[in-house]
């Protein structure tokens, strides 16, 4: 089996020298090649594919965000991230939409060998290229109009508080996915996953958030679906759904407020695979809906039959990619997989797999509409006791009452 392709760029050669001194015992896993300009980068990605490249930001000639945005239009499957000891406000707006991830040097070399390792892991997670290039290209994902302008319309307020931000932001996919990304980057030195967006809105800054929306316009709101059979405001509804009830779920539960963050988030996000299936390969994803609605098949099988991967695989792949905590990520790969036997307790992903199912019989489109909880499995878990309650709480969420 080929081993995973690394680059490195830098244009000082001691920086080099010292990344190939702390990197030698990872050659048994990696093969990698250093190189001191993003023209020399470029030339090296035209002779054969790298899984990832790791850049400097400041370099003379072509900078490093110069370098990946050209890295992720010609190369979108490589998978992007900054190194740089240049941390301030403009690096930041230089590197959000063409970086996956972004790393702070001197870095801990724990965490920079961590960070690779995931990426080589990711670039060959996806069988399908065509797939795997196009979210490998994604900077930004579409958001819903009336919440994109309901955002715009509280920054423009200087009374505009955290939590005002924060309830509007968490009801869009793509706005929940952004920011979170941008917070557990390490370029703002957090020691720790931040899942909760008005607390992340609190810890990024007013400020910040009202330069990246509307100075930097970081949420896409100009690329409607294309799709004929369903649109984002149906996915939103759904999703917000999933979330409120995965929320009360979890609060009947006594899951604590980090664990019940976790489900929320976790609702809000666990569709973000149909987001940029629908958004990127809409004919498809109407045969999809197609195969879903006529031939009554299971979503996760129309999807696998159409593009050879699920909207769980591609949403994990891109939250993966961005840097997401991993809780938020093993909600969204396994939010159809669950297998409630390995459940023993209530969890943030048991809470959300539970919501989506109830929530679905209650749906605004039948995409969603994806069966039943199994009882026998229910029963196997010790949790059939609580599946009334459960029912009664998807329905509120379902009608509008379960709140963020």
């Amino acid at each position: 089996m080929t081993k995973p392709q690394v680059l490195f760029v830098d244009d000082e050669p001691l920086v080099l020298q010292g990344l190939q001194r702390m990197l030698r015992p990872s050659t048994a896993d990696w093969d990698m090649a250093f190189v001191e300009s993003g023209q020399a980068a470029l030339g090296k990605l035209a002779e054969h594919p790298f899984d990832v490249i790791v850049s400097d930001m400041r370099m003379p000639g072509m900078n490093g965000a110069e370098l990946l945005n050209e890295v992720m239009k010609r190369f979108p499957a490589t998978v992007r991230i900054v190194l740089s000891g240049h941390a301030d406000k403009d690096l930041v707006t230089q590197c959000i939409d063409v970086a996956h991830q972004y790393i702070s040097k001197p870095c801990d070399p724990e965490q920079l060998k961590t960070m690779i390792r995931n990426a080589c892991l990711l670039s060959g997670h996806l069988l399908d290229e065509q797939v795997r290039k196009v979210i490998g290209a994604i900077d930004r994902l579409p958001v819903v109009p009336e919440v994109y302008l309901e955002l715009q319309e509280a920054l423009k307020d200087e009374e505009a508080n955290s939590r005002l931000l924060g309830s509007i932001i968490q009801q869009d996919i793509g706005m929940t996915a952004k920011v979170l990304k941008l917070v557990n980057s390490s370029f703002f030195g957090m020691r720790r996953a931040i899942c909760d967006i008005q607390e992340a809105v609190a810890y990024l800054g007013i400020d910040m958030i009202r330069t990246l929306v509307l100075n930097n316009s970081i949420f896409d709101q100009s690329r409607p679906f294309q799709t004929r059979r369903f649109n984002i405001s149906d996915l939103r509804h759904h999703s917000m759904t999933v979330a409120a009830g995965a929320k009360a779920i979890a609060q009947r539960e006594n899951l604590g407020r980090s664990l019940t963050d976790q489900a929320f988030i976790g609702g809000v996000l666990h569709d973000v695979g149909v987001l940029v299936l629908a958004s990127n390969f809409p004919e498809t994803y109407d045969n999809v809906v197609d195969l879903v609605i006529s031939e009554k098949a299971t979503l996760c099988a129309a999807e696998l039959e159409c593009f050879g991967v699920t909207h769980a695989e591609v949403g994990a792949y891109l939250l993966g990619l961005w840097g997401l905590p991993g809780p938020i990520l093993d909600i969204v790969s396994k939010h159809h997989s669950v297998t409630l036997q390995d459940e023993a307790q209530v969890t943030p992903l048991l809470a959300v797999h539970a919501a989506d199912v109830l929530c679905g019989i209650h749906a605004c489109h039948p995409l969603f509409e994806i069966g039943r909880l199994d009882r026998t499995a229910m029963e196997g878990a010790s949790l059939v006791d609580r599946l009334e309650a459960w029912e009664a709480l998807a329905r509120e969420a379902a009608a509008g009452k379960g709140g963020a």
